[in-house]
This record gives structure tokens, sequence and C-alpha cells, in this order.
């Protein structure tokens, strides 16, 4: 049996913590990481808002004349246009003139005087189709606004020789407003909104960032002491299991203190009421969650910086150790991925699958359990599967770090890698 635990362990592991805590970086990512998260959340948020702040002038162009100025009326008495910055002009041609027309107008396209020009073709009656030509045919602040105004003249305009009141038209052009419950098994509805999957999307990402990280650091530091012979110093006194359990054990520890700083605003609103965030931006993550996370954390980092080391010990440079630690972090990447299939549906196949396999469990299970409520039973497996997945890396790294961090020169094939594994 590996001896990974004894007062030297304890030694080495005060020694690696004060080399990993007690520095500016980790003091940097600790402190200002959750305010660059943040920062960049709401720079996304105004840029995806940003509607710019130069005139837009679009042309739009129908074959029915009868339609000219109903959709000027509608575009004067609405009010998502500024009429100041965007600017409508509606005229009448048939196909073979609005060819021409284009053709005409398109150094003005080109130049950026106008920037687009739309058809809405007779063809039958109001089929609701229409042509967009624009150099930038992509821009939705444009586009998104043209259709709710043509789709509101077109409602209008179909019902118009119908016996249908004003009111009717008003209500078949409106736009549909959902409204979304939670049912669990709390008393009373929830109100849904684009917090759970926010919450979710900073878990994935908090998940996936410190995994990379702390990985490639402990990668780089067995790298650095099997090149600068230091390992083979304190193996004089250590033997490579205590070793390399205490250099995990003081990253997982330093780890730990970083991501439950990193979930204290998390903490703070799930215990007060004394911060309220806006009703779009709301979530609901209890004690219960957050007790999850940083378990699971701890124990999906303990499984990672075990394979990270046993790859640092096979290979005597850094470009070497990265190209082979690609496997493990596809292991990191594919879960992170499988995440972003809970925004159509938290209930899919492959994320309730995934959150109860082994490493893709770390990511997904915490980040399915901020969506939707999962049940108890899911979560106690997903545990469990993380803890024989743990328990299998340590033994299974264990044996390849022992051999391969005293060996140096030319690099094991991985035959005799899989036989040190063996033995």
């Amino acid at each position: 049996m590996f001896k990974l635990f004894s007062f030297r362990t304890m030694a080495i592991i005060k020694r690696e913590l004060r080399a990993q805590v007690m520095t500016k970086t980790f003091i940097f990512t600790t402190i200002f990481v959750p305010v660059i998260l943040i920062g960049l959340m709401a720079l996304q948020t105004y840029l995806m808002s940003y509607k710019g702040k130069k005139d837009i002038h679009v042309d739009i162009v129908v074959e029915n004349v009868q339609l000219v100025e109903k959709i000027k009326t509608e575009y004067l008495a609405s009010e998502e246009f500024n009429h100041e910055k965007f600017h409508v002009n509606v005229i009448s041609k048939d196909r073979d003139d609005f060819t021409k027309y284009v053709e005409k107008v398109k150094p003005d396209l080109l130049d950026k005087k106008l920037n687009g020009v739309f058809f809405l073709p007779t063809g039958e009656q109001f089929d609701k189709k229409i042509e967009y030509y624009s150099p930038n045919p992509k821009n939705t602040n444009v586009t998104g606004k043209i259709k709710e105004l043509v789709n509101g003249v077109l409602v209008d305009a179909h019902f118009s020789d119908k016996s249908v009141s004003e009111e009717d038209i008003q209500f078949a052009s409106k736009r549909i407003e959902s409204q979304n419950f939670k049912i669990s098994e709390k008393e009373g509805f929830e109100k849904d909104n684009y917090g759970a999957f926010i919450l979710a999307g900073v878990l994935a990402f908090m998940l996936y960032m410190s995994l990379i990280m702390i990985g490639m650091q402990i990668l780089k530091a067995v790298i650095e002491e099997k090149e600068n012979r230091v390992v083979e110093v304190l193996l004089s006194s250590v033997h490579a299991n205590e070793l390399m359990s205490a250099k995990i054990i003081a990253t997982t520890c330093a780890g730990l203190l970083q991501i439950i700083i990193w979930m204290l605003p998390f903490i703070f609103v799930s215990v007060t009421s004394l911060f309220v965030l806006p009703e779009k931006l709301q979530f609901s993550i209890s004690l219960f969650q957050i007790g999850y996370f940083i378990l699971n954390y701890g124990v999906g980092l303990v499984t990672f910086l075990g394979l990270y080391a046993a790859v640092g010990a096979i290979f005597d440079n850094m470009s070497e150790a990265q190209q082979g630690a690609m496997p493990i972090m596809f292991l990191i990447l594919v879960p992170f991925y499988i995440c972003f299939t809970l925004v159509k549906d938290p209930t899919n196949t492959i994320a309730e699958i995934s959150s109860m396999v082994p490493f893709a469990s770390i990511i997904v299970m915490p980040v399915r359990m901020a969506v939707i409520d999962v049940p108890l039973w899911e979560v106690g497996v997903a545990l469990l599967v993380n803890f024989l997945t743990l328990m299998f890396v340590f033994s299974f790294a264990g044996k390849i770090y022992r051999i391969g961090i005293l060996k140096s020169g030319k690099r094991p094939k991985w035959k005799e890698i899989y036989q040190w594994v063996r033995n």
C-alpha cells in the first residue's frame, strides 16, 4: 500500500501552501477574477444592447401602393423608433423597377449613406415575405424593428376589408409575452427568469477556468522540479507518493480557499434579503447546492491534479507535457460544452447521463442543479462516482509518478508507461 500521508507530508503541505497562497498572483486572481468576470458580463450585456450613435437610413420599397401611407403612419406612431436617429423612407415600385433602383442606390449603400433597402413584394395576398439588401444584412437592430413595423401594417391590411374591430386587429398583431413558473417541492410557484441560466454559466465557467489553471500550475511545478533535480533531493527524505499527495493536497486547499471566496456573493444572496437583484436576473441557490458545489469542486480538483501530476512526471519539458495533457483538457472541455445544451433543455438525455459519468459529472451536475431541481439520488450517484474516480486516479497516478519522476532523457513509450501502472 502506498504511503500517502505522514508528518513529512504535512511539512511539504505547509511549504506548498505558503508558496502558492502567499503570492501576488494568487491574491490577484482570487480577488480580482470575480470583479473581472462581472465586468466582462456587464460589458457583454452592454455590447449586445448597444445600438450605436450613428443615424440609420433605410428605404422600404413596396409593390402595393396602398401600403405606402400605412407604413409611414405606423412608423411615425411607433415608439420603437428614435425618429431623430432612425430614418425610414417608403416608396412604391414593381419588381423590375426595384432591381434598377437597388443598382442606382448601390454606391450609397457601399458608402454607408444608406444602411439598407427592404423590398415587400405583392406576391400572394400579404404572405409576409420581405427582402433585405444591405452590406450588413445581419444588423438585427435594423431588421428586427422593420420586421415588427411591416408585420403590424400587414396584419392591419389583411383584416381591413373584413368585419373585424380595431381591438381585434391590435390583438392579432400583438406579440405573445410568456411568463414561466417553476414547479418544485416548495410551496407555491417561483417565477422563472434568466437568473438561473446566468448562475449556471458562472458556475460552469468557474469550474472550467479553475480546473485548467490550477492543473497547468501543478503540471509546471512538477516539470520544473524534475528539470532542476530538486525532486531528487526531496525524495531522499520522503516517499514519492508522500510528495505527490502533499503537492495535490496543498494545491487543493489553495483552490478551495479561492473558490470559497468566489462563492461568497452567492452565499450572501442565499442567506440574506439585503441585496436584491433585478427581477429578470434573480436566481435561487440553497446552502445545500453551495455545499455540494464546494465539495464536488474539491473532489474534482484532487482528481484532475492527480492526472496532471502524472503527466508532469512522464515528460522532461513543458512543451511536451502540454501536448501530453491534451486528453486531460478534453475531459474538462467536453463537459463544459455539454453545459451549453442545458440552455435549450436542462432535462436532455446527454446532460442527465453526463452528470453521473466519471469526470463529466464534476462540471455538469452542479450546473444542472443551478437550473432545475435534481433528484437527491442522482446527486448521490454523482458524488459516489466522483469519489470512486478519485480513488482510481490516485492509485493510477501514484504508480506513474513514483517511477516517472526520477526518469529523464528519452521519453518513455506508452507501452512502458502501461507497464509502470500494471506493476
